[in-house]
């Protein structure tokens, strides 16, 4: 995935992980013409006045030490691959001396420039641990090395995604046994032990931990900053910086911001917070924390939605009834509604479970209905006054909860607004935008 964001935007997602509470924000340092001075910079000005080390990230050359020492921060983190196999096919067939004394000079330079966070990177470091290139012995001294020679810390990658969670604790164990350096963990996703990997680093001691917003890297990226922090802090205990109340809203911001979806088995996702299977649904009306870890329900979701499928409980039904009906009958009207389902091959609205009830003859709880089914999804089209002035009101827009998405087009419509039908939208957009509306439509997704 590559998407590259106007300054504006990349500065808005710093303000929102300052806000969460990270401890350090990393910027790649500018590579003109392909970065400029301005992408950092925007980003630096939103900082300003949080309580967050800022870390401009390079090559371990000196003209890239030099190019962020122009910059008014905390950090610098340089990297470079002594590994064999990196060193012949990415560094030219240079040897493992001079790999090593890029890097010690690199950090050097980065002390001499009054850096209080210097961090050293020794890329695809986890081939050390499967045995190659000497071994973490030889590690070991390299890590010392740059500590020596004035790195606060020492990165050691899972460059190649290679490692499983108990090799992971391994590693770690072992090189923090051997060496008096502190190690940073930066593990790849490409077996989809990223977060895991993480995890376990940091239970065998590393002192920082590389997350970012859904683990969105290189290839299919690193660790995903809710699935550490949150289960560090669930499952583990561990007291973090990060606000863990805050994470779920600062993954919608992202979103929003970006146009980036959470995929469906992020556990921040929607899908996450609902429940499908009958039995299942049986029981989470009654304790959900059967089924969502109750750190879970407490910080992420304020309620978990059910779905409407041939699986469907008949307990479910009971709660949208006006009346109470016996079990027979229950099981009769959930047989109905399921029957629905699976002529229809998916899961039904709350509009389509109230119109099959009421022709049965039920009267029906429409709040109840609302709150336990997922909301349907609704583009709402609008064309507006030209004249209006619209950022502002799309900001506005964007911050509204039950706004997935909001996007300016041409043809049809100006404007195009997808949200979940919930808490009156459809007013909130006529109130907001008023008499600028020319023309507004709603398709509802079922």
């Amino acid at each position: 995935m590559y998407k590259r964001f106007e300054p504006e935007i990349r500065a808005r997602i710093a303000e929102c992980l300052a806000e969460v509470g990270v401890d350090r924000i990393e910027l790649t340092v500018d590579y003109p013409p392909r970065t400029t001075r301005r992408d950092v910079e925007s980003v630096l000005e939103a900082l300003k006045g949080y309580e967050v080390e800022v870390v401009l990230h390079g090559r371990a050359y000196k003209r890239d030490v030099e190019a962020a020492a122009k910059y008014d921060v905390e950090g610098v983190g340089v990297y470079l691959a002594p590994t064999e196999i990196h060193r012949r096919f990415k560094l030219g067939g240079i040897g493992f001396e001079e790999a090593r004394r890029r890097l010690m000079e690199a950090v050097e330079l980065a002390k001499s420039y009054g850096f209080k966070y210097r961090r050293a990177t020794v890329e695809d470091a986890s081939r050390y641990y499967l045995g190659g290139d000497g071994g973490l012995e030889a590690l070991a001294r390299l890590v010392d090395d740059l500590g020596e020679a004035g790195a606060t810390v020492v990165s050691v990658p899972d460059t190649c995604g290679a490692l499983t969670p108990p090799q992971a604790r391994d590693f770690f164990q072992k090189l923090r046994s051997m060496c008096k350096t502190p190690l940073s963990a930066h593990i790849h996703n490409d077996y989809g032990y990223a977060s895991a990997n993480t995890i376990e680093a940091a239970l065998a001691g590393a002192a920082e931990l590389h997350v970012s917003v859904l683990g969105i890297g290189d290839r299919n990226g690193i660790a995903d900053l809710y699935e550490v922090s949150a289960a560090l802090i669930d499952v583990h205990g561990i007291e973090l910086r990060i606000d863990r109340g805050s994470l779920r809203e600062l993954y919608e911001k992202f979103s929003k911001l970006t146009g980036i979806k959470l995929p469906f088995r992020h556990p921040l996702s929607r899908e996450a917070q609902t429940i499908r299977a009958g039995v299942h649904q049986s029981m989470a009306l009654r304790a959900p924390e059967g089924y969502v870890p109750v750190g879970k329900l407490k910080h992420d979701f304020d309620q978990v939605y059910f779905e409407a499928t041939t699986y469907l409980s008949k307990k479910l039904i009971q709660r949208v009834l006006k009346t109470e009906v016996d079990e027979a009958e229950l099981q009769r009207i959930s047989s109905e509604i399921a029957r629905l389902a699976e002529q229809r091959g998916r899961d039904l609205s709350p509009r389509e479970v109230a119109e099959a009830l009421r022709s049965m003859g039920f009267e029906v709880d429409e709040h109840a209905l609302n709150r336990i089914l997922r909301p349907q999804k609704a583009y709402i089209l609008l064309n507006l006054d030209p004249r209006l002035p619209i950022r502002k009101k799309i900001r506005e827009v964007l911050s509204w909860s039950e706004v997935d998405q909001v996007d300016e087009v041409y043809g049809d419509a100006d404007l195009i607004v997808v949200a979940r039908l919930e808490d009156d939208v459809l007013e909130k957009v006529k109130k907001l935008f008023g008499p600028a509306i020319l023309r507004l439509r709603t398709l509802i997704a079922d």
